[in-house]
């Protein structure tokens, strides 16, 4: 219940909380929302928020600014990665962008009885996080991060 109050509350911490690192940014939430509204668990902190909102907005701003320093440690990570000599730490993405393809085009042509449909579909979700994270992750290396990729975003308009 408290996931998806925070979720609703910051729709950009919605992809944190339910990925690798997502209790982490819960906690980081629920405390930030503790420490705003005074409350001591965090059911009456999230409940506070939606009760006052200015105390909402700077919960928001908060947790913005937390969302965006997360994208920007990953933006680095992939920045010391393709300084590196290494072949494979430059390379994971787009070879794990070529396996998720040719498991997809495989279990579309292999019969019911090797890949279940819950498995395909699985692999279906799994292949949307890798083309989203492969691309996005690219367009923000190519326009020097997430402000430049919002820079590119509102020219387009």
């Amino acid at each position: 219940m408290i996931l998806s109050a925070i979720a609703a509350l910051a729709p950009t911490l919605a992809g944190l909380i339910f990925g690798d690192k997502g209790e982490e940014v819960a906690q980081t939430a629920v405390g930030v929302a503790r420490q705003l509204t005074g409350e001591s668990d965090d059911a009456s902190a999230i409940a506070a928020l939606k009760a006052d909102p200015e105390k909402l907005v700077q919960w928001q701003e908060a947790m913005n600014n937390y969302a965006l320093s997360v994208q920007e440690q990953l933006t680095r990570r992939h920045e010391a990665d393709m300084k590196s000599d290494s072949w494979l730490a430059k390379n994971i993405r787009p070879l794990c962008l070529v396996g998720i393809t040719i498991a997809i085009v495989v279990g579309v042509w292999l019969p019911d009885k090797y890949v279940s449909a819950d498995r395909f579909t699985a692999l279906t979700d799994m292949s949307q996080w890798v083309y989203g994270y492969y691309f996005v992750g690219r367009s923000t290396e190519k326009t020097g991060g997430l402000s430049g990729l919002a820079d590119v975003f509102r020219r387009s308009r």
